[in-house]
């Protein structure tokens, strides 16, 4: 795929995008992978990266990308910033 330019996001956070998305085989959700590469801590990204990649083929009932999506969006670095009382 060609290089993205983008005054929203730093080159390390396309490159952290990138690799999920590579990494996850999903480059159509790249878009996602760059909005948790800005939101996310690019330790925790990394690390649930690879125990999702590293799991066997046959404990996943999905795909590995949407495994990742559920695991990151329910994690505690996410916060409900739409809740209103």
């Amino acid at each position: 795929m060609g290089l993205i330019r983008s005054y929203m996001y730093t080159p390390k956070e396309i490159q952290l995008a990138e690799d999920m998305a590579n990494a996850l085989e999903d480059r159509k959700s790249l878009s996602f992978y760059l909005h948790c590469a800005k939101k996310y801590p690019r330790d925790y990204l990394l690390a649930t990266l690879t125990h999702v990649v590293t799991l066997p083929s046959h404990s996943i009932r999905t795909t590995r990308a949407r495994l990742f999506t559920n695991i990151v969006t329910n994690s505690i670095f996410n916060t409900d910033d739409d809740i209103r009382d």
